[in-house]
């Protein structure tokens, strides 16, 4: 396969030999090759080689050059999870109302369904953050139960994303989880909270209570639009600060266009060292954009040296990379990161993730002088 001769995260040019690969595939279905030639230093040739004319009998690929299918790089979950671990009622369903659950525990699912059925409700089982979006988009769930404690997503990014989706926004979404400031979730629209561990009976309530407001509410399905809606306020941002730290200026210049669009206030960097230096000179930065593929000081560097400074340790720092690889965003995490985001960049995600850590930081400058004055 083809790749640089720098395949580390700080290197200086960006690339992963992907076009190149999928290139010599087309050449190789073609009849032809494609060859390079390449010297560190002095510059690389390519040529390709192609027939001028079809041979009829040839029927399959030239022999030692078969065509490859096979998919070696990032597996992408799709937009519906699979391989659930729990056996759930999601194909039958009809029109009995059901509570979709969203955690990653298959043992407390299971659980959590069985308390649904004595609730007079069907469930259908999430085990994984990622997809739940898509997923109650597609399902139309009479409730929602949420743990805040997934392995993928922050919980609280993923309930800012339900209820400020004009799909999901109506549907009541019940927190069961053990994750510190819980509580606060009833702030963002969250329907009630129970906090691990909790007893069967009162699962049952939980459960039964969702299912007597949605019989009292009983609110039309949502229609999935057939175009895209015009964008939406979002209040939670206006005046914010944030900075994006980024090698390339297309992503800066389009990552900055939306988010003025919110009326936040964009500062940009185009290195790590630039980034840090900003940070240190300016007050009142709610959130940093990090990107993980930088030259001279990759986006690991850069969280972790941020971190080392105590006036800076606590700022939101949300990592965003091309890679999609399973592990990656913990490999953020320990980096610093306080949350992950792949690109290309889901805008809708974005804003979720920025409202909830700017949110955090307001709430963590506001609790300062107090604790000064302690």
């Amino acid at each position: 396969a083809f790749q640089q001769a720098d395949g580390t995260t700080s290197r200086k040019y960006g690339g992963t030999g992907l076009g190149l690969s999928i290139s010599r595939e087309i050449a190789r279905l073609l009849g032809g090759e494609l060859q390079v030639r390449s010297k560190p230093g002095e510059g690389s040739t390519f040529t390709l080689y192609v027939p001028i004319a079809a041979v009829e009998s040839a029927t399959a690929s030239a022999p030692g050059a078969p065509a490859r299918y096979d998919n070696s790089g990032a597996v992408v979950p799709t937009a519906l999870p699979t391989g659930f671990e729990v056996s759930d009622d999601r194909d039958d369903i009809g029109k009995d109302p059901f509570v979709l659950i969203v955690e990653d525990d298959p043992t407390f699912a299971s659980i959590l369904l069985d308390a649904a059925h004595d609730a007079g409700l069907k469930g259908v089982v999430s085990t994984a953050g990622a997809g739940t979006l898509a997923m109650a988009r597609k399902l139309q769930p009479t409730a929602i139960t949420l743990d805040l404690g997934l392995s993928d997503i922050d919980g609280f990014v993923l309930l800012d994303l339900l209820k400020h989706d004009p799909q999901t926004s109506h549907v009541p979404i019940h927190v069961i989880s053990g994750v510190d400031r819980s509580r606060s979730v009833i702030g963002m629209g969250a329907f009630g909270v129970t906090e691990k561990p909790a007893e069967r009976a009162e699962l049952v309530r939980v459960f039964t209570s969702l299912r007597e407001h949605a019989q009292a509410h009983k609110p039309a399905r949502k229609k999935v639009p057939t175009a895209a809606p015009a964008s939406r306020p979002v209040p939670e941002l206006a005046g914010a600060k944030v900075l994006i730290v980024d090698d390339d200026i297309r992503n800066i210049f389009s990552l900055t266009s939306v988010l003025e669009s919110y009326d936040v206030e964009v500062l940009h960097a185009e290195g790590g060292r630039e980034g840090i230096e900003i940070l240190e000179q300016t007050d009142g930065v709610d959130a940093a954009l990090i990107d993980i593929m930088m030259p001279e000081m990759d986006g690991y560097e850069t969280m972790q040296q941020i971190r080392q400074r105590p006036a800076l340790a606590e700022l939101p720092l949300i990592a965003v990379t091309a890679k999609a690889m399973k592990g990656d965003r913990q490999k953020c995490l320990d980096a610093g990161a306080s949350d992950y985001i792949a690109k290309p960049v889901d805008i809708e995600l974005l804003l979720a993730l920025l409202r909830v850590w700017v949110a955090r930081s307001r709430e963590a400058t506001a609790a300062m002088p107090a604790e000064a004055a302690e």
